[in-house]
């Protein structure tokens, strides 16, 4: 029995250390610039402001295992924070009402995004750098749309936020980046990201509604703080004590960036 034991657990350790010359953790943060199309606010559709909902502050920790000299299999999860769009808005629609009025709306989104990829980096026999080529797959969970509107119309301050979340992002991630050696245990690198994908709300909801400096949240109805976005309209009814339903929109969350972050080898590939 006793043998037994030992031989698993050379088995073991064996496994242990052929694995750990395969695998490798990294922690990077970078930035991108949003690369999405226009989208019309304007209620009279001469009007196009970039949405730029892909641009940001993004931390992400991959896990990776060779599997040959070559290619690696790797999963990461990241967080990416959303920086501002500020749009200046001259007129606000109501029910299809044009209003006269002035002000501002920003708008940003945030995304945890898990990320399934395989990695080409082939051994060029530098031994300082290392290139490498990396395509994913982007899976964007627990996603949310932030909108704070300040305006004026009619002599009349409307201050809200609207919250929109809900709905799963799927889309698509390529990389080119190296990796520079420090020795045989770190190396940091830095990559050209691309990603491109968009995102659909299922649910909005306002945190915050003032109108002239005075809280309407308390006394507004559901139907008027909740929305729910569907595929279809057809025979909605609007209820007092049910979230009003708007058409879904997607939403394109596509950016451009540059990442930079340190390497972890956990043995000598």
């Amino acid at each position: 029995m006793k043998k037994q034991i030992l031989l698993l657990t050379a088995f073991f350790l064996i496994g242990t250390a052929f694995a750990q010359e395969k695998l490798y953790l990294s922690l990077g943060v970078g930035g991108g610039f949003g690369t999405a199309a226009s989208y019309d606010f304007s209620t009279n559709g001469d009007k196009a402001h970039p949405v730029a909902l892909g641009k940001g502050f993004d931390v992400m920790l991959r896990g990776g295992y060779f599997v040959n000299d070559f290619m690696a299999v790797e999963l990461g999860v990241g967080y990416r924070k959303g920086f501002n769009t500020k749009i200046n808005l001259d007129v606000f629609s109501n029910n299809g009402l044009t209003l006269d009025g002035n002000g501002t709306l920003k708008i940003s989104g945030n995304m945890l995004e898990i990320v399934p990829a395989l990695v080409i980096s082939p051994n060029l026999g530098s031994k300082t750098i290392r290139p490498y080529t990396r395509l994913g797959v982007i899976i964007g969970v627990m996603n949310s749309i932030n909108t704070k509107d300040d305006e004026t119309i009619l002599g009349h301050t409307i201050n809200f936020n609207l919250k929109c979340s809900g709905g799963v992002a799927v889309g698509g991630s390529a990389a080119l980046g190296a990796d520079f050696n420090l020795g045989k245990m770190f190396s940091l690198y830095a990559e050209i990201i691309y990603d491109a994908l968009s995102y659909a709300p299922t649910k909005g909801k306002f945190t915050k509604f003032e109108a002239d400096g005075v809280d309407m949240l308390p006394d507004m109805k559901t139907c008027d703080k909740e929305v729910k976005f569907v595929k279809d309209l057809t025979g909605y009814t609007p209820q007092d004590g049910e979230p009003s339903q708007e058409l879904k929109n997607s939403y394109p969350f596509n950016s451009l960036g540059l990442n930079i972050g340190v390497k972890i080898k956990l043995g000598n590939k």
